[in-house]
Protein backbone atom coordinates (compact mmCIF):
# COMPACT_ATOMS: atom_id res chain seq x y z
CA UNK A 1 0.00 0.00 0.00
CA UNK A 2 1.63 3.38 -0.53
CA UNK A 3 0.30 6.16 1.24
CA UNK A 4 -0.36 9.04 -0.43
CA UNK A 5 0.69 12.78 0.71
CA UNK A 6 -1.83 15.41 1.37
CA UNK A 7 -0.86 17.35 -1.30
CA UNK A 8 -0.74 14.23 -4.11
CA UNK A 9 -4.32 13.45 -2.35
CA UNK A 10 -5.52 17.04 -3.17
CA UNK A 11 -4.29 16.72 -6.89
CA UNK A 12 -5.69 13.88 -7.41
CA UNK A 13 -9.40 14.56 -6.58
CA UNK A 14 -9.31 18.01 -7.42
CA UNK A 15 -7.93 16.79 -11.35
CA UNK A 16 -11.78 15.17 -11.77
CA UNK A 17 -14.99 17.43 -11.90
CA UNK A 18 -17.59 15.46 -10.68
CA UNK A 19 -17.15 14.54 -6.90
CA UNK A 20 -19.24 12.93 -4.71
CA UNK A 21 -20.09 13.56 -0.32
CA UNK A 22 -17.45 11.44 0.65
CA UNK A 23 -14.63 12.91 -1.94
CA UNK A 24 -15.73 16.77 -0.84
CA UNK A 25 -15.64 15.97 2.54
CA UNK A 26 -11.72 14.76 1.71
CA UNK A 27 -10.89 17.44 -0.22
CA UNK A 28 -12.39 19.99 2.53
CA UNK A 29 -10.04 18.18 5.11
CA UNK A 30 -7.07 18.19 2.90
CA UNK A 31 -7.61 21.98 2.02
CA UNK A 32 -8.04 22.75 5.58
CA UNK A 33 -4.75 20.77 7.07
CA UNK A 34 -2.70 23.64 5.40
CA UNK A 35 -0.86 21.49 2.46
CA UNK A 36 2.28 22.96 0.59
CA UNK A 37 -0.07 25.05 -1.31
CA UNK A 38 3.18 26.00 -3.81
CA UNK A 39 3.75 22.53 -4.52
CA UNK A 40 0.14 22.39 -5.40
CA UNK A 41 0.32 25.52 -7.93
CA UNK A 42 3.13 24.34 -9.80
CA UNK A 43 1.98 20.38 -10.21
CA UNK A 44 -1.52 21.66 -11.06
CA UNK A 45 -0.07 24.02 -13.33
CA UNK A 46 1.74 21.21 -15.31
CA UNK A 47 -1.28 19.05 -15.27
CA UNK A 48 -3.35 21.96 -16.40
CA UNK A 49 -6.13 21.14 -13.78
CA UNK A 50 -5.46 25.25 -11.78
CA UNK A 51 -8.86 25.94 -13.37
CA UNK A 52 -10.69 22.65 -11.49
CA UNK A 53 -9.15 23.25 -8.19
CA UNK A 54 -10.46 26.78 -8.22
CA UNK A 55 -13.82 25.55 -8.84
CA UNK A 56 -14.01 22.92 -6.30
CA UNK A 57 -12.58 26.08 -3.79
CA UNK A 58 -15.22 27.97 -5.02
CA UNK A 59 -17.95 25.27 -5.09
CA UNK A 60 -17.59 24.03 -1.36
CA UNK A 61 -16.91 27.71 0.04
CA UNK A 62 -13.10 26.91 0.66
CA UNK A 63 -11.97 30.35 -0.18
CA UNK A 64 -11.26 31.72 2.75
CA UNK A 65 -9.15 28.55 3.93
CA UNK A 66 -6.66 29.38 1.22
CA UNK A 67 -3.91 31.92 1.47
CA UNK A 68 -4.46 35.06 -0.11
CA UNK A 69 -1.94 34.75 -2.61
CA UNK A 70 -2.88 30.78 -3.65
CA UNK A 71 -6.45 32.54 -4.04
CA UNK A 72 -5.04 35.53 -6.68
CA UNK A 73 -2.91 32.89 -8.10
CA UNK A 74 -5.83 30.16 -8.77
CA UNK A 75 -7.92 33.33 -10.18
CA UNK A 76 -5.73 34.99 -12.56
CA UNK A 77 -4.62 31.32 -14.26
CA UNK A 78 -8.21 30.60 -14.32
CA UNK A 79 -9.33 33.77 -15.89
CA UNK A 80 -7.13 33.56 -18.18
CA UNK A 81 -7.37 30.19 -19.13
CA UNK A 82 -11.56 30.83 -19.91
CA UNK A 83 -10.83 33.62 -22.01
CA UNK A 84 -8.29 31.46 -24.73
CA UNK A 85 -11.00 28.77 -24.10
CA UNK A 86 -13.66 31.14 -25.40
CA UNK A 87 -11.60 32.26 -28.37
CA UNK A 88 -11.34 28.93 -29.08
CA UNK A 89 -14.57 27.48 -28.75
CA UNK A 90 -15.95 30.39 -31.29
CA UNK A 91 -13.07 29.78 -33.81
CA UNK A 92 -14.14 26.04 -33.63
CA UNK A 93 -17.57 27.35 -34.35
CA UNK A 94 -16.36 28.91 -37.93
CA UNK A 95 -13.95 26.36 -38.56
CA UNK A 96 -17.18 23.81 -38.51
CA UNK A 97 -19.53 25.88 -39.90
CA UNK A 98 -16.78 26.08 -42.57
CA UNK A 99 -16.33 21.82 -43.44
CA UNK A 100 -20.01 21.43 -42.94
CA UNK A 101 -20.97 24.47 -45.95
CA UNK A 102 -18.04 22.97 -48.08
CA UNK A 103 -19.30 19.03 -47.53
CA UNK A 104 -16.03 18.06 -45.68
CA UNK A 105 -16.51 15.26 -43.32
CA UNK A 106 -15.20 15.84 -39.70
CA UNK A 107 -15.38 14.76 -36.03
CA UNK A 108 -14.01 16.88 -32.98
CA UNK A 109 -12.18 14.77 -30.65
CA UNK A 110 -9.68 15.29 -27.64
CA UNK A 111 -10.08 18.01 -25.66
CA UNK A 112 -12.73 20.54 -27.28
CA UNK A 113 -15.37 17.23 -27.78
CA UNK A 114 -14.12 16.24 -24.13
CA UNK A 115 -14.97 19.34 -22.36
CA UNK A 116 -18.07 20.47 -24.03
CA UNK A 117 -19.47 16.79 -24.07
CA UNK A 118 -18.52 15.66 -20.35
CA UNK A 119 -17.82 18.67 -18.10
CA UNK A 120 -20.54 20.91 -16.76
CA UNK A 121 -18.64 23.77 -18.11
CA UNK A 122 -16.47 23.63 -20.71
CA UNK A 123 -14.04 26.15 -19.63
CA UNK A 124 -13.27 24.03 -16.79
CA UNK A 125 -11.06 22.49 -18.95
CA UNK A 126 -7.91 24.29 -20.05
CA UNK A 127 -6.86 23.47 -23.61
CA UNK A 128 -3.84 23.77 -25.43
CA UNK A 129 -5.43 23.31 -29.01
CA UNK A 130 -8.35 22.11 -31.47
CA UNK A 131 -8.35 18.84 -32.97
CA UNK A 132 -10.23 18.02 -35.53
CA UNK A 133 -10.28 14.34 -37.70
CA UNK A 134 -10.84 14.29 -41.49
CA UNK A 135 -10.54 12.44 -44.45
CA UNK A 136 -7.16 11.72 -45.79
CA UNK A 137 -8.69 12.28 -49.49
CA UNK A 138 -9.96 16.28 -48.24
CA UNK A 139 -6.73 17.20 -46.49
CA UNK A 140 -5.88 19.52 -49.34
CA UNK A 141 -9.24 20.92 -49.33
CA UNK A 142 -9.15 21.52 -45.78
CA UNK A 143 -5.66 23.15 -45.94
CA UNK A 144 -6.98 25.81 -48.48
CA UNK A 145 -10.25 26.47 -46.93
CA UNK A 146 -8.33 27.10 -43.29
CA UNK A 147 -5.71 29.88 -45.30
CA UNK A 148 -9.09 31.14 -46.28
CA UNK A 149 -10.10 31.73 -42.55
CA UNK A 150 -6.79 33.40 -41.35
CA UNK A 151 -4.74 30.11 -40.64
CA UNK A 152 -1.19 29.59 -41.18
CA UNK A 153 1.13 27.17 -40.81
CA UNK A 154 4.24 28.61 -38.90
CA UNK A 155 5.49 29.70 -35.21
CA UNK A 156 3.90 31.82 -32.72
CA UNK A 157 6.36 33.69 -30.51
CA UNK A 158 5.05 34.65 -27.19
CA UNK A 159 7.69 36.90 -26.20
CA UNK A 160 6.87 39.43 -28.64
CA UNK A 161 3.29 37.90 -30.08
CA UNK A 162 4.71 37.51 -33.49
CA UNK A 163 3.75 35.15 -36.17
CA UNK A 164 6.14 33.91 -38.66
CA UNK A 165 4.49 31.44 -41.60
CA UNK A 166 6.12 28.75 -42.68
CA UNK A 167 4.17 27.01 -45.27
CA UNK A 168 3.96 23.08 -45.08
CA UNK A 169 2.94 21.16 -48.08
CA UNK A 170 1.23 17.73 -48.05
CA UNK A 171 2.14 15.14 -49.73
CA UNK A 172 0.56 11.36 -50.13
CA UNK A 173 3.71 10.15 -48.31
CA UNK A 174 3.48 12.89 -45.25
CA UNK A 175 -0.43 11.54 -45.32
CA UNK A 176 0.93 7.46 -44.78
CA UNK A 177 3.45 8.13 -42.25
CA UNK A 178 2.02 11.19 -40.18
CA UNK A 179 -1.34 11.29 -38.08
CA UNK A 180 -1.80 14.81 -38.33
CA UNK A 181 -1.27 17.68 -40.55
CA UNK A 182 1.51 20.52 -39.65
CA UNK A 183 -0.54 22.84 -37.08
CA UNK A 184 -1.94 25.68 -38.22
CA UNK A 185 -2.17 28.90 -36.00
CA UNK A 186 -4.21 32.21 -36.31
CA UNK A 187 -3.77 35.39 -33.82
CA UNK A 188 -6.97 37.27 -32.29
CA UNK A 189 -6.56 40.05 -30.22
CA UNK A 190 -9.39 40.26 -27.16
CA UNK A 191 -9.17 42.17 -24.15
CA UNK A 192 -6.94 41.38 -21.36
CA UNK A 193 -8.85 39.32 -18.55
CA UNK A 194 -6.20 40.79 -16.24
CA UNK A 195 -3.99 43.79 -15.76
CA UNK A 196 -0.73 42.73 -17.93
CA UNK A 197 1.09 42.86 -14.49
CA UNK A 198 -0.54 40.08 -13.44
CA UNK A 199 0.32 38.00 -16.59
CA UNK A 200 3.57 36.11 -15.95
CA UNK A 201 5.65 35.65 -19.08
CA UNK A 202 6.50 31.92 -17.68
CA UNK A 203 2.67 32.00 -17.72
CA UNK A 204 2.14 33.24 -21.51
CA UNK A 205 5.36 30.76 -22.68
CA UNK A 206 3.91 27.29 -21.59
CA UNK A 207 0.11 26.79 -20.93
CA UNK A 208 -1.31 29.93 -21.27
CA UNK A 209 0.01 30.87 -24.88
CA UNK A 210 -0.19 34.29 -25.36
CA UNK A 211 0.87 38.02 -25.32
CA UNK A 212 0.33 41.45 -23.67
CA UNK A 213 -0.06 44.22 -26.26
CA UNK A 214 0.71 47.67 -25.06
CA UNK A 215 -3.01 49.19 -25.60
CA UNK A 216 -4.47 46.29 -23.05
CA UNK A 217 -5.41 43.65 -25.29
CA UNK A 218 -3.59 40.19 -25.17
CA UNK A 219 -2.71 38.33 -28.34
CA UNK A 220 -4.21 35.18 -28.06
CA UNK A 221 -3.22 32.39 -30.93
CA UNK A 222 -5.79 29.53 -31.71
CA UNK A 223 -3.94 26.48 -32.56
CA UNK A 224 -5.78 23.80 -34.57
CA UNK A 225 -4.86 20.04 -35.52
CA UNK A 226 -6.31 17.99 -37.99
CA UNK A 227 -6.03 14.74 -37.98
CA UNK A 228 -6.03 11.90 -40.12
CA UNK A 229 -5.53 9.05 -38.05
CA UNK A 230 -5.58 8.41 -34.69
CA UNK A 231 -2.51 6.84 -34.95
CA UNK A 232 -0.53 5.89 -38.06
CA UNK A 233 -1.81 2.69 -39.78
CA UNK A 234 -4.93 2.36 -37.85
CA UNK A 235 -7.83 1.35 -40.41
CA UNK A 236 -9.76 4.31 -41.50
CA UNK A 237 -12.77 2.52 -40.74
CA UNK A 238 -12.08 2.03 -37.12
CA UNK A 239 -10.64 6.26 -36.75
CA UNK A 240 -14.34 6.97 -37.80
CA UNK A 241 -15.96 4.45 -35.86
CA UNK A 242 -19.21 5.73 -33.91
CA UNK A 243 -18.53 9.53 -34.46
CA UNK A 244 -22.07 10.95 -34.59
CA UNK A 245 -24.18 14.22 -34.56
CA UNK A 246 -24.26 16.07 -31.18
CA UNK A 247 -25.25 19.13 -29.74
CA UNK A 248 -21.93 21.22 -28.99
CA UNK A 249 -22.43 24.59 -27.22
CA UNK A 250 -25.65 24.88 -29.57
CA UNK A 251 -24.29 24.12 -32.69
CA UNK A 252 -24.73 20.56 -34.12
CA UNK A 253 -21.35 18.90 -34.59
CA UNK A 254 -19.80 15.20 -35.17
CA UNK A 255 -17.80 14.49 -32.16
CA UNK A 256 -15.81 11.28 -31.38
CA UNK A 257 -17.96 8.71 -30.01
CA UNK A 258 -17.77 7.66 -26.18
CA UNK A 259 -16.17 4.61 -26.77
CA UNK A 260 -12.75 6.15 -28.79
CA UNK A 261 -13.01 9.07 -26.17
CA UNK A 262 -12.72 6.68 -23.84
CA UNK A 263 -10.02 4.08 -25.21
CA UNK A 264 -8.18 6.65 -27.16
CA UNK A 265 -7.55 8.71 -23.38
CA UNK A 266 -6.49 5.87 -21.63
CA UNK A 267 -3.78 5.41 -24.55
CA UNK A 268 -3.17 8.82 -25.28
CA UNK A 269 -2.10 9.15 -21.41
CA UNK A 270 -0.30 6.13 -20.77
CA UNK A 271 2.04 6.33 -23.86
CA UNK A 272 2.68 10.36 -24.22
CA UNK A 273 3.72 9.37 -19.39
CA UNK A 274 6.29 6.76 -20.91
CA UNK A 275 7.28 7.56 -24.21
CA UNK A 276 7.45 11.49 -24.09
CA UNK A 277 7.20 12.43 -20.28
CA UNK A 278 4.33 14.08 -20.30
CA UNK A 279 2.31 14.23 -17.75
CA UNK A 280 -0.81 14.75 -18.07
CA UNK A 281 -2.88 14.56 -14.80
CA UNK A 282 -5.79 16.40 -16.52
CA UNK A 283 -6.41 13.08 -18.54
CA UNK A 284 -6.59 11.46 -15.72
CA UNK A 285 -9.72 13.52 -14.67
CA UNK A 286 -11.37 13.20 -18.23
CA UNK A 287 -11.44 9.50 -17.60
CA UNK A 288 -13.50 9.08 -14.92
CA UNK A 289 -15.74 11.88 -16.29
CA UNK A 290 -15.89 10.32 -19.55
CA UNK A 291 -16.60 7.43 -17.83
CA UNK A 292 -19.73 8.70 -15.47
CA UNK A 293 -21.35 10.87 -18.18
CA UNK A 294 -21.51 8.29 -20.90
CA UNK A 295 -21.64 4.92 -19.09
CA UNK A 296 -24.74 3.85 -20.79
CA UNK A 297 -23.07 4.91 -23.82
CA UNK A 298 -19.52 3.15 -23.99
CA UNK A 299 -20.03 -0.03 -25.82
CA UNK A 300 -17.08 -2.32 -23.74
CA UNK A 301 -17.53 -5.18 -26.69
CA UNK A 302 -16.32 -2.99 -29.15
CA UNK A 303 -13.79 -1.29 -27.14
CA UNK A 304 -12.44 -4.72 -26.15
CA UNK A 305 -12.16 -5.04 -29.84
CA UNK A 306 -10.26 -2.22 -30.57
CA UNK A 307 -7.43 -2.18 -27.72
CA UNK A 308 -6.82 -5.98 -28.49
CA UNK A 309 -6.24 -5.58 -32.29
CA UNK A 310 -4.01 -2.80 -31.67
CA UNK A 311 -1.74 -4.13 -28.78
CA UNK A 312 -3.17 -1.38 -26.32
CA UNK A 313 -4.51 -3.67 -23.46
CA UNK A 314 -1.89 -2.58 -20.84
CA UNK A 315 -2.46 0.78 -21.73
CA UNK A 316 -6.02 0.17 -20.75
CA UNK A 317 -6.03 -2.45 -17.86
CA UNK A 318 -3.43 0.26 -16.43
CA UNK A 319 -4.88 3.07 -16.31
CA UNK A 320 -8.44 2.20 -15.56
CA UNK A 321 -7.67 -0.37 -13.29
CA UNK A 322 -6.13 3.23 -11.41
CA UNK A 323 -9.53 5.03 -12.08
CA UNK A 324 -11.51 2.51 -10.32
CA UNK A 325 -9.68 2.07 -7.24
CA UNK A 326 -9.19 6.20 -6.45
CA UNK A 327 -12.22 7.06 -7.87
CA UNK A 328 -14.75 4.23 -8.24
CA UNK A 329 -15.16 4.95 -11.88
CA UNK A 330 -18.03 2.73 -13.04
CA UNK A 331 -17.41 -0.03 -15.53
CA UNK A 332 -18.62 -3.44 -15.90
CA UNK A 333 -17.66 -6.57 -13.86
CA UNK A 334 -15.11 -8.79 -15.39
CA UNK A 335 -13.98 -5.88 -17.75
CA UNK A 336 -10.65 -5.19 -16.38
CA UNK A 337 -9.72 -8.83 -16.00
CA UNK A 338 -10.24 -9.19 -19.95
CA UNK A 339 -7.51 -6.44 -20.16
CA UNK A 340 -5.00 -7.51 -17.68
CA UNK A 341 -1.38 -8.63 -18.75
CA UNK A 342 -0.63 -12.82 -18.61
CA UNK A 343 1.97 -13.62 -16.67
CA UNK A 344 2.19 -16.29 -18.35
CA UNK A 345 3.29 -14.89 -21.72
CA UNK A 346 5.78 -12.27 -22.94
CA UNK A 347 5.18 -9.42 -21.45
CA UNK A 348 3.51 -6.90 -24.15
CA UNK A 349 6.13 -4.41 -26.54
CA UNK A 350 4.23 -1.32 -24.62
CA UNK A 351 3.79 -2.53 -21.07
CA UNK A 352 5.72 -0.51 -18.68
CA UNK A 353 3.74 -0.90 -15.56
CA UNK A 354 1.36 0.62 -13.03
CA UNK A 355 0.72 4.39 -14.72
CA UNK A 356 0.18 6.34 -11.10
CA UNK A 357 3.68 6.58 -9.85
CA UNK A 358 4.66 7.69 -12.91
CA UNK A 359 2.35 10.89 -13.42
CA UNK A 360 2.65 11.57 -9.74
CA UNK A 361 6.41 11.13 -10.43
CA UNK A 362 7.24 9.52 -7.23
CA UNK A 363 10.60 7.24 -7.90
CA UNK A 364 8.72 3.94 -6.49
CA UNK A 365 10.31 0.80 -5.91
CA UNK A 366 7.87 -2.00 -3.90
CA UNK A 367 9.04 -3.91 -1.57
CA UNK A 368 9.28 -7.96 -2.23
CA UNK A 369 9.71 -10.95 -0.12
CA UNK A 370 10.83 -14.27 -0.99
CA UNK A 371 8.10 -16.98 -1.15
Amino acid sequence: MVQLSPEESLLLLSCRVLLGKSDDAVLTSLVQSGPDWSFVLWRAETYQTLPLLHYHLQRLGLEDAVPDEVQAYLRNWTTVSQARSREQFRELGRVVAALQRLGIDHYVMKGAAIAASVYPDPLLRAMQDLDIMILPRDAWRVQREIYRLGYKHGVFDPKNGRFTPIFKPITPQSLRSKHALHSVTRTVRIAAPIAPTLLPEAWRRRQLKSFSNSDGTLTVPVFIDFHVSLSPGMALADVWRGASAENLLGQQVKLQSPTAMLWFSAARLYHEAFQHGTLKLQMFGDIDAILRVHHDRIDWAELLVMVKKYKIEPALFYVLSQAQRLYGSPMPAGALELLEPSQSKAPAEHDWGDILPKLLSRPLVNDFEFA
